[in-house]
């Protein structure tokens, strides 16, 4: 039996765009951003211990062992380098990253009287550094039933997949994006949120970058 307390130590903080100041969006979960936490208070190479961020790319645990750490965040963004940190109490930390891309909506989505909606947005370039501007290879708009929605979850019947020739010479020109399918004939709430992506992975993950979500209502048509 050992004698080490519970953990009780707790970092937490944001991403943000190092250029505009604005919240990161992100995907939760394996797709999202990671960040990997390297105790060497006992061993120069330990066990590495990750954890998630939020889709607004605030992350908190409350459950750290204190000790001295090296911390690699990773995520849809240009890689930062480790950061050694010393873990005992409340410790926070805000990230200014460069992202892949930035997705912007324009307007606010149209909810159509046929059963379905249409949206604008801007993909542009989110960094000037040519090792990560790779090809845009694919564009999601994501629909889903709450407001957790994204590549991780989302509803195939409604939400629309953009490939190849769709993005063809789109970076920094507005474009429209129609759901697939029609909503239910009776009206009700869903969640939208626009994502894409580079042919850059990390650690063998797509991870893309993401418009803010946006809560629509839909019409009746009986």
């Amino acid at each position: 039996m050992d004698n080490y307390g519970e953990p009780e130590e707790t970092f937490r903080g944001a991403f943000i765009d190092k250029e505009t100041k604005e919240p990161f969006q992100t995907a939760i979960g394996n797709t999202g951003i990671r960040i990997r936490m390297m105790e060497y208070s006992w061993s120069d190479t330990p066990e590495p211990y990750d954890f998630n961020c939020m889709q607004d790319g605030t992350f908190q645990n409350t459950k750290i062992f204190a000790g001295n750490y090296g911390i690699i965040p990773e995520g849809a963004f240009v890689p930062l380098d480790e950061e050694i940190i010393d873990i005992k109490g409340t410790v926070e930390k805000t990230y200014e990253i460069e992202p892949l891309l930035r997705v912007k909506w324009v307007g606010e989505p149209q909810v159509n009287a046929d059963g379905t909606v249409e949206v604008k947005v801007i993909i542009t370039r989110g960094t000037n550094n040519p090792d990560y501007q790779q090809p845009l290879t694919e564009a999601w708009l994501f629909v889903s039933e709450t407001s957790y929605v994204g590549d991780f979850s989302f509803s195939p019947r409604f939400s629309t997949q953009l490939l190849g020739a769709a993005l063809t010479d789109v970076l920094g020109k507005e474009i429209t994006i129609k759901t697939k399918g029609q909503f239910p004939d009776y009206s009700r709430k869903f969640f939208l949120r626009v994502g894409a992506r580079t042919t850059k992975s990390f650690s063998g993950t797509n991870r893309y970058n993401y418009t803010t979500i946006k809560e629509i209502t839909t019409i009746a048509r009986n």
